[in-house]
């Protein structure tokens, strides 16, 4: 005669229900948008959305970042640059009219573009309470290479010592090389 298995799943039923509502982290830990506490970013950390600008979608016969650009349009303001593709991203630098990117890689919309900002000749200046260097009208100003105008072996992040970041395609037009 065969035993019902019936009263044995009855039992184990309840069991198995609770066993998985169980909570692998206390609630004292967690904080709001998933993070645990004394997980949290610095100024300096990406966010963890982030989406590096990728340089080198041409190929290896063109220049890392194929495009260039110039910020107009923001009737005084400035264009923040973010980590990412979409307005809630977090900021890391921001832009006014006339200054000069690198173009690099679009975002699927279309919408957004992931450039590169080399130095300009007024980033130059020296900080805050310094003295200005002399300047010599003869000896050109130093610039630092950015690493996007020759090619790159293969389609990568950029990770060069010029701001990169998103911003949006509105309030860039293309300029000639």
């Amino acid at each position: 005669m065969k035993a019902n298995p019936l009263p044995l799943i009855a039992v184990l039923l309840p069991i198995l229900a609770v066993a998985g509502c169980a909570d692998p982290e206390p609630a004292s830990k967690r904080e709001p948008g998933g993070q645990a506490a004394g997980e949290r970013l610095g100024a300096s950390d990406a966010s963890p959305t982030a989406r590096p600008v990728s340089i080198g979608e041409g190929g290896t016969r063109f220049a890392a970042c194929q495009g260039r650009g110039r910020v107009g349009g923001l009737r005084g303001g400035e264009l923040p640059v973010r980590d990412a593709p979409f307005d809630g991203a977090k900021q890391v630098g921001a832009l006014t009219d006339d200054t000069h990117v690198f173009v690099c890689t679009r975002s699927l919309d279309q919408q957004w573009l992931g450039v590169v900002v080399g130095p300009s000749p007024s980033s130059q200046a020296a900080p805050e309470g310094a003295a200005a260097p002399p300047t010599d009208e003869a000896a050109p100003a130093a610039t630092v290479d950015c690493g996007v105008t020759r090619p790159v072996r293969t389609k990568q992040p950029y990770a060069g010592p010029c701001l990169s970041g998103w911003v949006e395609n509105t309030f860039v037009a293309a300029v000639a090389n």
